[in-house]
């Protein structure tokens, strides 16, 4: 919460002299310039992260949502964060106290913008749709002036971070979206390369194995080393056994020669070992795998082919060669192993996901793969468009992706980004950036304390508002999800239980009953081949001692990758608790998936004749789809009730808390003089508040006139009682003067005209005292009736207290501030403020300490960018505490003569031109005046 600390006077006026170098439209293009940069580097951040990741940051890594994901987020959210604050900042720097009008700076931004705004449109739609967010953020930002309300946490500060948090989950939902389409063309073109120009991996990969194992077949080998067996049954084993499932889009040959190469399987044989030699044992078809060779086809209606050379060994002795010819008829994932079973050499070139395509020579299609027809749309004019060769097209809701290989075209297609899913990205994103900023202020909170967390009515109306809906529709949507997964669960656990019965009753059929213990090995592997490649599943056969007995997919327990034995949980419910079926989670390093355990049991004596295990790996994967799906559509719901809500909850609550305003204003505005009645027409407690406020202006109307008699009545008194006083005062001594004429008189010693002259001065000083009396009182009386016009206090300052200059007994000092040239114009008296000031430099001059001359400083400054202190400061010795509250009060004066209305007079001149006084002071240092006034724009 960094940006809640900031001091918004600090920070603003630290950039006041720099704005004043340069022209505000500089300022505002260099403010945006930052923005936008900043807005690119959020962008770009969010790319970097998932590119050099293994993980993507979009609503499809909910399932599988771990720590790393977590601080991946957060990575984001910090620099959108930076985005924020310095975005707000560099606007909040330049609009803060401007005079110019509040559409300028939009203008700025339009004229600003639009250049970006063309070039994005035509170079990258997706950054143009992430400028267009920035764009609005910028416009909420000078519209609403949301800089006000960073510097301080209410709830309009959390209404600025909700619609960040918005704008932000849009700039990094584009950003997802590009990296989605950037790996969509990676993924495209490795797919492109691999059909066009690479060998078939996952083909390579599984013949690795079955090479090995076809050498090493006992049957193979006995069937060979006996020239009067038919060698027919080997060519079903490897066809039926080793060749089924994945090689079903092959047409396979195999071919068996003996000792010397000649063919021994098969009458028609022309072609003997050697000529197979030539034709494919070359260097430019090796592979990875001994005597393995791939051979691209450079004819458009042959497929690629895989041709293997397996040499038959039994104890050393060589028994015969046996050829493998695999030509390929479509190209199509089919059944593969999971992608965690295959070697490392194999995994950077394996496609995980699966491609419709279609290759043309001349625009004319030549071979197509998947769902996608080729035929039923006009590909002329999709492929002459120049963004298929680079970012690719969209159409008929697929995404198109051409690659040019010779003279031909290669299009991989795939199903486009659902729009769904789209949102449901930004609705991801916004409700996590949502929590991050919750914990942020939370954080906050508890290092500053709650204390900084201070909401008015109206802000507690809209939290209570926003608890008492979002918190149960919190709830709802997660048993929603909790009940829609468990369903999902459920039924796909019905489809696990069908298809392994289907295969039990299938087994138990072909090898149950008494024949089980007839069979052979190679028989029940035969069928379990053939029942695997029928159903497109996985079968494992165990004893009921719990060792493997047959599998169609030997690969996984020979690499160790599963163990021969049964699971222990399976042994234990089946074996030892006699259920008939089981279905439980395992894992095989990341992997999870479900397994369906059966017992198989002879139909006769109920003797539990073996136990099939049939692991469905899709099914972890499937679930996860059905997370998403769900967990988008409810991220969507939310995100939109959430944001019309809080729009609908803020104008309930300010219409809700309108009356109070107006009350409020009302109280405000409520004195002796000009009370209106307030009206309203509903009887509830909005009502009630008026009816006792109209109440109270009616008793108030009746006070008022009985306290308005007893002021004045006691004003009169007062008056009365401080002039009494104050003529008194002279007129002792001027009756004590004429008594001692008198006496002078009676005893005949007026004869010298030097007798009338002391006492005639000092009554005409009596005189002239009653007259300035006289005069205070007569000008307290007038105000404020001072003249008001436009003024350059400066001019006043200069011309008042040059009459102090020449005076013996004090030192004046004026001290300009103000740079000359600058205006300083206010409103007022200038006869009354010269006044003033002129009494506040006698005051000061009289306030110096016995036996000290008297040093007065005036100094004029101006205060922030409105407003002209002058500030008076004496060496004198202070005012006390207890008279610092008498100080601007009518007759009061610490003087032995004087009125006591200077100070009076000083204060209602300067407060009714709108401005003010007051003073510091200290016993130390001496006293000091401050007058301050409004500029004049």
């Amino acid at each position: 919460m960094i940006i809640a600390i900031l001091s918004r006077r600090r920070v603003a006026i630290s950039f006041i002299n720099f704005r004043k170098k340069y022209p505000y439209w500089l300022n505002l293009a260099c403010a945006y310039t930052l923005s936008t940069i900043l807005m690119f580097l959020v962008f770009y951040l969010y790319l970097n992260i998932v590119e050099n990741a293994q993980w993507n940051l979009n609503i499809g890594a909910i399932p599988s949502f771990d720590y790393l994901k977590i601080v991946s987020l957060f990575v984001v959210f910090l620099g959108g964060a930076a985005y924020l604050l310095f975005t707000i900042i560099g606007l909040n720097m330049v609009l803060f106290k401007s005079t110019k009008n509040q559409s300028y700076p939009l203008k700025v931004l339009v004229i600003f913008v639009l250049p970006f705004l063309v070039f994005l449109l035509f170079y990258n739609f997706v950054l143009f749709i992430a400028f267009i967010a920035h764009i609005i953020l910028l416009v909420a930002i000078i519209s609403f002036k949301l800089y006000e309300s960073l510097f301080k946490l209410d709830f309009n500060t959390f209404l600025m971070f909700f619609f960040a948090c918005l704008i932000g989950a849009v700039i990094t939902g584009a950003a997802a979206y590009q990296d989605l389409r950037y790996d969509e063309v990676r993924s495209k073109v490795k797919f492109a390369n691999n059909v066009m120009l690479d060998r078939d991996v996952m083909g390579e990969f599984l013949l690795e194995d079955i090479l090995t194992r076809i050498g090493d077949d006992a049957f193979i080998k006995s069937r060979l080393s006996d020239r009067l067996l038919s060698k027919d049954p080997i060519e079903r084993k490897i066809k039926k056994i080793y060749l089924a499932g994945y090689f079903d889009q092959y047409r396979q040959e195999v071919s068996v020669f003996g000792q010397l190469g000649q063919p021994v399987l098969g009458q028609g044989k022309t072609v003997d070992l050697a000529e197979y030699k030539k034709r494919y044992m070359n260097s430019d078809y090796a592979t990875q795998v001994h005597n393995l060779y791939f051979i691209k086809s450079t004819e458009t209606n042959t497929g690629n082919r895989f041709v293997a050379f397996i040499k038959i060994q039994r104890n050393n002795d060589f028994l015969g060669t046996i050829v493998i010819e695999l030509n390929q008829q479509r190209i199509e994932s089919g059944k593969a192993f999971p992608k965690l079973l295959m070697d490392n050499k194999y995994v950077s070139n394996y496609i995980e996901r699966d491609f419709d395509f279609a290759i043309f020579e001349e625009n004319v299609l030549s071979y197509s793969s998947g769902i996608f027809s080729y035929q039923g749309v006009d590909m002329e004019d999709i492929l002459d468009h120049k963004e298929i060769f680079t970012t690719g097209v969209l159409f008929n809701g697929y995404h198109h992706l051409a690659v040019e290989y010779n003279d031909k075209v290669i299009v991989v297609s795939s199903r486009q980004y659902p729009n769904n899913y789209i949102l449901a990205d930004i609705a991801f994103l916004f409700v996590a950036f949502l929590i991050f900023t919750l914990l942020s202020v939370s954080v906050f909170l508890l290092l500053m304390g709650i204390n900084q967390l201070r909401f008015n009515y109206a802000t507690k109306l809209q939290l209570y508002l926003n608890f008492a809906f979002f918190f149960p529709m919190l709830v709802i949507s997660v048993i929603a999800l909790g009940f829609l997964s468990h369903s999902y669960t459920e039924d796909l656990h019905r489809q696990y239980y069908q298809k392994a019965g289907i295969i039990r009753d299938n087994l138990g059929r072909d090898l149950g009953g008494e024949q089980f213990n007839t069979l052979n090995r190679d028989d029940i592997n035969g069928e379990l081949y053939a029942l695997a490649s029928a159903t497109d599943a996985d079968i494992n056969l165990y004893l009921p001692d719990g060792i493997l007995m047959a599998t169609n997919q030997p690969t996984i327990f020979d690499k160790k990758i599963l163990t021969h034995y049964l699971h222990p949980k399976a042994y234990a419910a089946i074996i030892e608790s006699m259920e008939n079926r089981l279905l439980q989670t395992e894992q095989v390093g990341g992997l999870q998936y479900k397994t369906v355990y059966l017992a198989l049991k002879n139909g006769e004596n109920q003797r539990l004749q073996a136990i099939i295990a049939i692991p469905f790996f899709e099914s972890e994967e499937e679930l996860n789809v059905m997370i998403t799906e769900v967990f988008s559509n409810i991220l969507i719901i939310f995100v939109v009730i959430f944001l019309l809500f809080l729009i609908i909850s803020y104008f309930v609550s300010k219409n809700l808390t309108h009356p109070f305003k107006l009350l409020t204003q009302k109280l405000k505005d409520t004195d002796l003089e000009n009370n209106e009645y307030m009206v309203w027409p509903a009887k509830d407690e909005i009502g009630l508040l008026v009816n006792e406020y109209n109440n109270m202006l009616f008793k108030l109307e009746s006070s008022k006139k009985v306290l308005a008699s007893n002021e004045k009545e006691s004003a009169w008194r007062e008056m009365a009682k401080q002039v009494a006083h104050e003529i008194k005062n002279p007129l002792t001594p001027m009756k004590l003067t004429l008594q001692h004429l008198l006496r002078l008189q009676a005893a005949n010693k007026l004869d010298t005209g030097q007798a009338l002259v002391n006492p005639i001065n000092s009554i005409i000083h009596q005189v002239d005292t009653l007259s300035d009396i006289a005069s205070s009182f007569s000008t307290f009386a007038k105000m404020p009736l001072p003249k008001n016009q436009e003024l350059e206090l400066r001019n006043v300052v200069f011309e008042t207290i040059s009459i102090f200059y020449n005076r013996e007994d004090a030192d004046i000092e004026l001290e300009d501030l103000t740079n000359e040239g600058t205006s300083t114009k206010i409103m007022g008296d200038p006869k009354l403020y010269s006044r003033v000031i002129s009494n506040l430099v006698i005051n000061g001059i009289q306030a110096a300490v016995e036996g000290k001359k008297s040093k007065v400083l005036v100094q004029l400054v101006f205060e922030g960018e409105a407003h002209i202190k002058l500030a008076i400061k004496d060496n004198g010795k202070g005012i006390s505490e207890e008279l610092k509250d008498k100080v601007f009060m009518p007759n009061f004066s610490t003087k032995t003569d004087g009125s006591g209305l200077g100070l009076a007079i000083a204060k209602r001149g300067v407060e009714t031109a709108g401005g003010k006084i007051w003073f510091e002071t200290s016993t130390e240092s001496g006293t000091t005046f401050f007058l301050l006034f409004p500029l004049i724009p």
